[in-house]
């Protein structure tokens, strides 16, 4: 019964993510970004347009947006897919924890065991910031990858197929994407993890709320949600260099080739400065979402977007191997 019981829960799950505070479309912080989205309304209203109520509603849930067939095929994949990767993926990520464990062994065996010490606040606000900057890296080392590796890219363009965007099109991701993140992410979290129990000879708890890394809990409250959105947020110049603005993000699913293959962070925008992948909008750009030559076309249902990938990526297998023998 408990095995039963598990089941249920994980495929009925999605359904409960707006009230599940380590989620990212968590009440909380859709509730901060439309508190930000009222302030983007105020300030681009046009004059004798909507006020009021009934216009900001207009302004945040436009009908084009949130009915549009790219729209309705992401809430299904989401429920469908949200479901699907816990039973079956989730088992075949690289967790940290796993990774922790097998490295301070070896540490200790390299450098020796460290004097078992009480860490205090300062080695915690250490913990938690490599941390973050660990699973940072680890996002943005898969999505350059994904980018850049043409049998990644036939994977993640489920993603960039999407239309239109709301905040559910966060989880419109094939699988594969997931899987290539979360083990990058449990990889390098583990070693920040790891190098903590070698010097204090035990585990450290990060600082968190809700279940979530400061940091990370601090960025999804701040407008997170406005990324997958039609609402435009830019930050300042210097603070673009620095963090990803929802406006960068919304440049990176442009269908404009100078935009493809930019702002590929998720945190943090200074590894897009390092690698030469940052794009900071000098003012509003007008962008049209989905995959150059309208080849989001092709991802109009559930199972497109599950099979579509693995045909893509075996044809440009075979493709590759006709081109070896040539």
């Amino acid at each position: 019964m408990d095995a039963l019981q598990t089941l249920i829960a994980k495929i009925v799950s999605p359904l409960f993510y707006p009230f599940l505070p380590d989620q990212r479309v968590h009440v909380l912080y859709l509730g901060t970004a439309l508190g930000l989205a009222l302030l983007v309304f105020l300030a681009v209203r046009p004059a004798g347009g909507y006020g009021g109520l009934r216009g900001f509603l207009r302004f945040c849930f436009p009908k084009a947006v949130y009915r549009h067939p790219s729209a309705q095929v992401d809430y299904l994949y989401f429920l469908v897919n949200r479901a699907g990767t816990a039973l079956l993926f989730a088992p075949m990520l690289i967790g940290a924890a796993s990774v922790s464990a097998a490295l301070t062994p070896l540490m200790d065996a390299f450098w020796g065991p460290a004097a078992a010490a009480q860490p205090g606040a300062l080695a915690l606000a250490l913990l938690t910031a490599a941390v973050l900057l660990a699973m940072d890296l680890g996002l943005f080392c898969a999505h350059y990858m994904q980018h850049k590796v043409p049998l990644l890219w036939e994977f993640h363009k489920v993603h960039h197929s999407a239309e239109v965007m709301t905040p559910i099109t966060v989880y419109r991701m094939h699988p594969v994407d997931d899987l290539l993140s979360g083990s990058l992410v449990g990889l390098l979290t583990g070693v920040a993890h790891a190098v903590f129990m070698h010097r204090y000879g035990a585990a450290g708890a990060e600082f968190t709320v809700l279940k979530l890394n400061l940091g990370v809990f601090l960025f999804y409250l701040f407008g997170y949600n406005l990324r997958h959105s039609h609402i435009w947020l830019p930050y300042p110049g210097w603070l673009s260099h620095l963090l990803i603005s929802p406006a960068q993000h919304q440049i990176h699913h442009s269908d404009a080739p100078r935009h493809f293959d930019r702002n590929l962070g998720f945190i943090f925008a200074f590894w897009d400065w390092s690698a030469g992948t940052l794009y900071v909008p000098r003012g509003r750009e007008d962008i049209r979402y989905g995959l150059y030559a309208g080849e989001h076309r092709d991802y109009d249902s559930v199972w497109k977007l599950y099979a579509l990938p693995f045909r893509k990526a075996a044809a440009l297998l075979r493709t590759d191997e006709r081109e070896r023998r040539a």
